[in-house]
């Protein structure tokens, strides 16, 4: 737009058309409308027009048609691309009601994905459409993909990107990497160039290598496997063994039976059970945390390295801890015959298994026992082994926890977790699903006990509230409630949504009714996704699937870093400090440890589905029994019932038919013959492909 200045008549004129939003007027309506006082003619007033629109201040629509030229709207918001290679822009304000602006893939000016940009917006309406002017700011983004070297000139190709370029190295590439799987760190996109540009960052390895894949999806979704050599060196400053300066003004839990009950596997132990009769009709139970904040302090390399990483990563066949192995594996885990600095819940329990009393603070333990699952459920069951007695008392107590949030309202998935036998060089030879027993429930409720109890003494401990971390998840949205009753009701189960207590009875009624059943699976994936996502905030402490109105996360800081969080402040206000942060920079931490859970939780995804391709490589032209679990208007996805691997049936390859979609049915139908698939519905499939590298199946349904 021009800065030209303007005449009096142009002043006038063009206030005129400002004032007229809609239509078009010529010289002699302009005139009408402007006041005799101003001593205007036709003409003068046509040859304002004819300037304003000479300097872009007015449109002519039409020979002698005039209207006002609004300036464009412009948004400023990040960008993020479609698998079409399309973008959409979320606004960083709320000047554009309607949500995100569509940016097609002609309009991006070289914008990546996460950057923040420019846009301007070119249609309004339900769905705008907007032009990218300019990025305002670079997103450094990290990909991975295959190096194509040639001369020492190299690209990388990504496995997996929105954006149909290759990303060219930004210095001379040793051509013996040529094909090899590499992280590269993309920082410009120059508007002459045809490729953005990158830094290599890391050589993974050659493409297939069960090690290489494993890095690769680490690095996708933006972790590091290595720690920096100032957080290992931090870490190793520790020594191996626990000083006994470290025990002054601990309470001393070192001659009080303690145990841990973990995977048999397990190389790390965050959580110990002490227990002990007080007297006739009364108990003591301890949860015993690893005191994870002892070694990693505000403002270390250690503490810093967590936050950023926000979580541990636990794939398929290996975990990417938080903190580096002389902590997580050593000091911080509460191993057996070794004292161990924790930090405690204790309570005291009576006859009728009520919490009558608690007890938080620092510890030191000495765990006598170290349990697997297997082994402390066989002591549940038969009531023989060592410490068979203690353990059935506990798994009392625990029962009659569950029984207690059963009676609240409280939400009762049961999903299944899937593991892998591996060969010695990482490759899988079984798809299992793991077994649940009463001694995994035994554990889980007695951290749910120390999580809610932890969460209830600092939200009530004083007016104003303390400034804390929790663990909040939000009642279901109605829309998503709505949906999931329709699609309920196509397996014949009412889901009651006219109150919340309604709610809770029913959907436990499904999930109870459907156990066992082929539509199990689909039905509580159904009913998860209809369900609001668990977040931490220190907004709110309220956790609407365990029935809790206080609820945080104490029991894993080891793995998770708003517990190490949790921990600090807890220890605070138990000696009447100042909590030393602020509300703002604690809702900062929060979603930024909601964001990298979500972002393990896709990485641990992936390699469960490069673990399912590959074990089905070797089962290409097997059969096997089936469940629907997705209906697109492309194809059918099942789920194989026996080990719960997903793969597609494209619609183009059923013979003698063509399918349409019934989106609100859940269904396809053929239109020759009437034959339709509905989700639940059990098939029989035979297993056409299975890529590991690109994590996708394709099966054939078994008739064809």
């Amino acid at each position: 737009m021009s800065s030209e200045k303007l005449s009096f008549t142009e002043k006038i004129v063009l206030a005129v058309l400002e004032d007229t939003p809609k239509g078009t007027l010529n010289a002699n309506r302009v005139l009408s409308r402007i006041p005799p006082e101003a001593k205007l003619n036709n003409d003068m007033v046509y040859k304002a027009l004819l300037r304003l629109a000479q300097i872009g201040k007015v449109e002519q629509s039409s020979k002698g048609q005039f209207r006002f030229k609004h300036p464009p709207l412009e948004i400023i918001g990040v960008i993020d691309f479609t698998r079409s290679g399309d973008a959409f822009v979320t606004p960083e304000s709320g000047d554009l009601k309607t949500g995100d602006i569509f940016i097609p893939k002609e309009w991006l000016n070289h914008a990546l994905p996460g950057d923040k940009v420019v846009v301007e917006v070119i249609t309004k309406g339900n769905r705008p459409k907007g032009r990218v002017e300019k990025v305002a700011q670079r997103n450094r983004r990290r990909y991975v993909g295959s190096l194509d070297v040639f001369e020492n000139k190299g690209y990388l190709i990504p496995d997996k990107s929105p954006f149909n370029y290759d990303i060219k190295l930004d210095s001379k590439t040793d051509n013996e990497l040529d094909g090899m799987k590499a992280v590269v760190e993309v920082y410009d996109f120059p508007q002459n160039s045809r490729n953005p540009i990158g830094k290599l960052i890391e050589v993974l390895g050659k493409p297939g290598s069960n090690d290489t894949e494993m890095h690769a999806i680490v690095a996708e979704f933006g972790f590091a496997v290595k720690f920096p050599e100032k957080v290992e060196n931090e870490a190793e400053s520790f020594g191996q063994k626990i000083d006994k300066s470290d025990l002054e003004q601990r309470r001393d839990f070192r001659e009080i039976l303690t145990i841990t009950i973990d995977p048999a596997d397990a190389k790390d132990f965050d959580d110990a059970i002490s227990f002990r009769q007080l007297d006739k009709d009364r108990y003591e139970l301890g949860v015993h945390i690893a005191d994870v904040s002892h070694y990693v302090k505000e403002g270390s390399h250690l503490d810093a390295e967590a936050l950023m990483r926000g979580t541990s990563v636990y794939l398929a066949d290996r975990t990417i801890p938080m903190l580096p192995e002389i902590l997580s594996n050593n000091l911080c885990s509460l191993r057996p015959h070794e004292d161990r600095l924790a930090f405690s819940a204790v309570f005291e329990i009576d006859a009728q298994y009520t919490v009558i009393n608690r007890w938080f603070g620092k510890t030191v333990i000495h765990s006598r026992r170290r349990f697997s699952y297997e082994e402390a459920q066989e002591r549940i069951v038969s009531g023989e082994g060592d410490l068979a007695e203690e353990l059935q008392t506990l798994n009392n107590l625990a029962e009659k926890l569950q029984a207690e949030r059963k009676q609240s309202g409280a939400i009762s998935f049961e999903t299944d977790e899937i593991r892998f036998k591996l060969d010695p060089n990482g490759k899988s030879l079984e798809v299992m699903v793991k077994k649940r027993f009463e001694a995994h429930k035994l554990i889980e409720e007695f951290m749910l006990l120390a999580n809610r109890e932890v969460a209830h003494f600092v939200k009530t401990k004083q007016k104003p509230e303390l400034p804390y971390i929790y663990r909040a998840h939000d009642a279901p949205p109605t829309d998503r409630l709505l949906e999931f009753a329709k699609f309920a009701k196509l397996f014949g189960h009412s889901i009651d949504i006219s109150t919340e207590k309604n709610l809770r009875k029913t959907l436990n009624k499904l999930l109870h009714d459907v156990e066992g059943q082929p539509e199990q699976d689909v039905l509580q994936q159904m009913a998860l996704r209809s369900m609001a996502k668990a977040v931490y905030t220190g907004k709110r402490s309220d956790h609407f699937g365990l029935a809790f109105g206080f609820y945080t996360h104490f029991t894993s800081p080891i793995r998770r870093y708003p517990d190490l969080l949790a921990h600090r402040l807890l220890f605070r206000y138990l000696h009447n400090q100042e909590p030393g942060i602020s509300e703002n920079h604690i809702e900062e931490m929060a979603k930024h440890s909601s964001s990298m859970e979500q972002k393990a939780a896709e990485a641990e995804r992936a390699s469960t589905k490069y673990k399912m391709a590959e074990y089905l490589s070797a089962h290409v032209g097997r059969y096997f029994e089936a469940v629907i679990s997705g209906v697109t208007e492309w194809g059918i996805y099942a789920e194989i019932i026996e080990n719960h691997c997903e793969g597609m049936i494209r619609l183009s390859e059923i013979r003698g038919d063509r399918f349409d979609y019934y989106e609100n049915e859940r269904k396809v139908m053929g239109r020759r013959t009437k034959r339709s698939f509905h989700l639940g519905d059990v098939i029989t499939i035979k297993v056409k492909t299975a890529n590991p590298q690109t994590r996708q199946i394709d099966f054939f349904l078994a008739e064809d």
